[in-house]
């Protein structure tokens, strides 16, 4: 059972993003803004619908040329053995970085909630790293990993009983309707 552009475009529609239908082949193409910038993507279905890719379109260039791509390429090489989902790509050729989350569906389906957890996953992920990235492109230093909410190791200044409700709901464990409102990251389509 393979993933149709009609099934592709529910599932989006149920997670309220905005989107345009690429003409030239199964792809939407969306714009998204989160914390630390905007983003734009493709979530393409190919394979005849038995493959699923969300895929980052400028998302951060680094030349080969650049004096710090060897450290751009260890903080790449992280962060794709710590993440599950999504991963990190860099083109040798023009240096273009790529945010990236394969799925094959081949003869299951893609639910809802599935569909849903992979988008604020891939979200989070994306708009998170980018200012590590930036840094490492632009100063050759790895500022460390951050996380939502802030500063480097946790949200600054949060009451510890802030921090564990904010810590739950980006966990997916605090409840509600897996809406709009519990994406990770705050980020919403434009």
């Amino acid at each position: 059972m393979a993933l149709t552009m009609a099934q592709l475009k529910g599932l989006v529609d149920a997670e309220g993003l905005k989107y345009y239908v690429d003409p030239n082949r199964d792809a939407l193409m969306m714009r998204v803004k989160g914390a630390n910038g905007e983003y734009e993507l493709l979530v393409l279905l190919e394979v005849g619908g038995e493959f699923l890719q969300l895929r980052s379109l400028g998302y951060h260039t680094c030349p080969p040329d650049n004096p710090h791509t060897d450290e751009l390429l260890k903080l790449l090489g992280t962060l794709n053995y710590r993440l599950r989902f999504v991963k990190f790509g860099w083109d040798p050729e023009d240096g273009e970085i790529t945010v990236y989350g394969d799925t094959w569906i081949k003869d299951g389906g893609v639910t809802e909630k599935q569909f849903g957890h992979m988008a604020r996953a891939y979200f989070s992920v994306m708009d998170l790293n980018f200012p590590r990235i930036d840094q490492t492109i632009r100063t050759g230093k790895d500022p460390g990993e951050a996380t939502p909410g802030g500063a480097k190791g946790g949200a600054a200044g949060l009451p510890p009983e802030m921090q564990e409700l904010l810590d739950k709901l980006l966990k997916g464990t605090g409840g509600g309707g897996g809406g709009k409102d519990d994406d990770e990251g705050g980020i919403d389509s434009i």
